[in-house]
């Protein structure tokens, strides 16, 4: 006992003055200060980061959705109708087939085989009507031509009358006034005369004078009665020569105004079959049409009715296929430059309380379907994977569910968009339009508010770069 408790004696005094000097392992295991330090500088980033961020800048973004659409509405995808009732025979596509203009797409066969048969016997009997009113049409401006001019003839001679009876009445008046003046001479001559042969003293005129005195005053008197009696009979001749003028003039108006009135009719007759031949010949045409050809270039795609084997009984109007035409662009017909119109566009949906924030020509970053992304909403500059765009268009209306449509052309000052062989009319798509750039901090402090996004006061009173609709090119003025 006593050579053990020496030793427990050196070993507790080591283990109490310093407990690592006898266990090196633990050395080993103690943290060091580098790592102490870096934990301490880590804890204290942790701790104050959060405070750091509410100063880091943010845009303000109006978030929407919608998909890739042509501006040009007759670039939409459309359908392919039938122009007839029957039947469809044979396709010559089928879907995801690559068509032209004017390729074709289906035949078709009526149900009655000889309905085009009594359409062209229909389509005869139309023309054999249509030449019979017109021959009636020019046989009745044929008689209005002759009656204009026996008119004219009969007019002519009827003022020749009228004139020759003023010319005798005019000669008679005359002879009236020379019979007057007779008469007028006549009368103191006689009376002269009587009184030279009654006064017997004298002698100064026999009876004979006093005779032929008398005789020369009968006949002025009686001239002067046959003047006034050819006057009254010329007078009468004229008023007759004025209303034989009159009755002609009437009648031959009355007997043109009643064959104008035939042409009138007539002309109403050979409208009436006029437009039953156009019928007849619309009918026959899309009788004829039982082939369908493609309206432009594109891609079939969607065949909507049954085929071959009998098919189904489809009518007019019926729609038998869904066409995607190609995006041609600006540069379709019509003397549009490139810089008119954009070709493909993106429709996005944002809500009514947004809308009075867009402004056309704010800039869009654009997220499509189909295409990684990695998108900071507060910070465009550093996403990948999205597009940028401009606001072309801001509809007026909202649709039904109170949202607003807006339309976004690729922005020339970024990347281009993909071709259109991978974007293709109906991806969907995400945009964020760009506003005001504020602080983290503030967009948190709005967001738990719910206050809406602000504009600069400049922007707000200038517009925002544009109006709620597309400028009109100077082209199409």
């Amino acid at each position: 006992m006593s050579r053990i408790a020496p030793h427990m004696h050196q070993v507790t005094p080591g283990i109490l003055l310093d407990g690592r000097a006898d266990f090196p392992a633990l050395d080993l295991a103690s943290t060091p200060r580098l790592a102490v330090r870096l934990s301490r500088l880590v804890l204290i980033s942790v701790l104050f980061l959060p405070f750091a961020l509410l100063f880091v800048p943010w845009t303000q973004t109006v978030h929407g959705e919608g998909r890739a659409i042509a501006f040009n509405p007759v670039e939409r995808p459309q359908f392919i109708v039938s122009p007839i009732e029957g039947r469809i025979k044979k396709w010559y596509v089928a879907e995801g087939d690559r068509v032209q203009a004017g390729q074709r797409i289906l035949e078709m066969v009526d149900n009655d085989p000889n309905l085009e048969l009594r359409l062209l016997d229909e389509e005869r009997a139309i023309l054999d009507r249509l030449r019979a009113a017109e021959a009636r049409v020019r046989d009745i401006e044929a008689r209005i031509r002759n009656l204009q001019n026996s008119r004219q003839l009969a007019i002519d001679i009827q003022t020749n009358i009228l004139r020759q009876e003023e010319a005798r009445l005019f000669s008679f008046k005359q002879q009236l006034i020379a019979a007057e003046a007779r008469l007028a001479a006549a009368e103191p001559n006689y009376r002269r005369q009587k009184e030279l042969f009654e006064n017997r003293l004298a002698g100064l005129a026999s009876k004979r004078d006093v005779e032929v005195a008398e005789r020369e005053l009968g006949e002025a008197r009686a001239q002067v009665e046959a003047a006034k009696a050819q006057i009254a009979l010329a007078e009468e001749a004229v008023k007759a020569a004025k209303a034989n003028l009159e009755k002609v003039d009437a009648d031959t108006a009355a007997m043109i105004n009643l064959e104008t009135a035939s042409l009138r009719a007539a002309e109403a007759e050979v409208a009436t079959i006029r437009r039953d031949k156009a019928q007849i010949e619309v009918r026959i045409a899309r009788q004829r049409a039982q082939y369908v050809d493609a309206p432009t270039d594109g891609v079939i795609f969607r065949l909507l009715a049954n085929a071959e084997q009998g098919g189904i009984l489809v009518r007019p109007g019926e729609r038998l296929a869904v066409l995607v035409p190609d995006i041609k662009g600006p540069d379709r017909e019509g003397g549009l430059t490139k810089t008119d119109y954009p070709g493909i566009v993106t429709e996005l949906n944002i809500d009514g309380n947004d809308l009075p924030l867009i402004r056309k020509g704010d800039r869009v970053r654009l997220q499509f379907e189909g295409w990684p992304a990695v998108q900071f909403v507060g910070w465009p500059s550093v996403a990948v994977g999205t597009f940028g765009g401009r606001v072309y268009l801001v509809d007026p209306t909202a649709d039904e569910y109170g949202r607003f449509r807006i339309l976004v052309e690729p922005d020339p000052e970024d990347q281009p968009w993909p071709e259109q062989e991978y974007l293709r009319q109906g991806v969907r798509a995400q945009g964020w339009v760009l506003l005001r750039q504020v602080t983290l901090g503030w967009e948190l402090w709005r967001q738990l508010n719910g206050f809406p996004p602000t504009r600069d006061p400049e922007e707000a009173k200038t517009g925002g770069g544009g109006s709620l609709g597309p400028v009109k090119p100077k082209s199409a003025k």
